[in-house]
């Protein structure tokens, strides 16, 4: 079983350059030269089957992939992935996932084909998949162009932002044959932030911390999905402005800036002490006003559960506009 810290880089997709202390192997934020066909070849191939049967496709880092147009067996590399799949109803033709597909508690029971960082390879082509679906949150780059190179027939989705996640349920939903309830859950994702949305509307938004890391501490930063889900919920990160995708941050930096909540995701391995009995965090606004909101981790799912992490943050952060 992969670390818990190693989870949080997937999770994040934190970018290729890190400090010293991230000494595991890291998920690239972006998977490129990709390859798909089903038949080993060489390179990324440009062709696509000439069958009625198949369909060319341009997956989520813009490379073309010629896929069966009714998929019967299905193998996810990643949790988003899986959760999508199942939300879509066509789990029954899931014929694989990895260890870390944990939702719904259905997927534990699925065949593995390895983690996110390091599929099996024999076992999936032994599988016979006549799709594989990988993820930029989390996947790992090496492993994803190995396996396409050894003739899966790969597809790649890319949920980078929240107007993206909408695209990977979409574009998933089309490559498997669901295209209506890909729209439908879509529709619902949008229906459900369009209700937050209206009940935070002309509410002063809450200047908060959020802890993606405790030890080291990490924050996200400019143009990560963190920020771009908590602004949602009617949060104004006060690192949000930084450059670097995940900036270390120091708890005198966090004093300057003395928010107004603290907020993370519960952290298997790494949780979150009483700020109460520690010197310097018990002196911060968020701290002395019990403004600390520790959240289930759907809020960094890149899938339709984070919809659940923005309600539930909402709820806690406005409680008079949901009761």
């Amino acid at each position: 079983m992969l670390s818990s810290f190693r989870r949080f880089c997937r999770l994040t997709h934190l970018p290729e350059k890190l400090p010293a202390f991230c000494w595991l192997p890291l998920v690239l934020a972006c998977l490129t030269s990709i390859g798909c066909s089903s038949q080993p070849v060489p390179t990324r191939p440009g062709s696509h089957k000439d069958s009625a049967d198949f369909i060319q496709y341009t997956d989520g880092i813009g490379e073309k992939v010629s896929l069966p147009r009714h998929p019967k067996r299905i193998i996810s590399l990643a949790p988003n992935v899986t959760e999508i799949i199942y939300l879509l109803g066509a789990q029954d033709r899931l014929i694989g996932n990895t260890i870390q597909c944990t939702w719904p508690e259905d997927a534990k029971s699925k065949p593995k084909i390895g983690d996110l960082l390091n599929p099996n390879y024999e076992v999936i082509l032994s599988a016979r998949p006549d799709l594989v679906i990988a993820s930029t949150a989390g996947n790992d780059q090496n492993a994803v162009m190995k396996l396409a190179g050894l003739g899966a027939p790969v597809y790649v989705a890319a949920p980078r932002s929240v107007e993206k996640i909408f695209q990977s349920v979409e574009d998933i939903a089309r490559i498997t044959d669901c295209g209506d309830r890909g729209t439908q859950l879509v529709a619902l994702m949008k229906q459900r932030l369009e209700k937050i949305k209206t009940r935070i509307q002309g509410l002063p938004p809450v200047r908060a911390f959020f802890i993606t890391w405790l030890d080291p501490l990490l924050a996200p930063g400019k143009n990560t999905f963190e920020n771009d889900v908590l602004s949602l919920a009617g949060v104004l990160s006060i690192t949000a402005d930084i450059p670097q995708y995940y900036p270390r941050y120091s708890l005198e930096q966090i004093i300057v800036k003395d928010p107004d909540a603290i907020i993370t995701v519960k952290q298997e391995g790494n949780p979150i002490p009483d700020f109460r009995k520690i010197a310097g965090w018990r002196d911060l606004r968020a701290v002395r006003h019990g403004k600390v909101y520790i959240l289930t981790e759907y809020l960094q799912h890149p899938s339709p559960l984070f919809v659940d992490g923005v309600e539930e943050l909402a709820q806690k952060l406005y409680p008079e506009q949901f009761q």
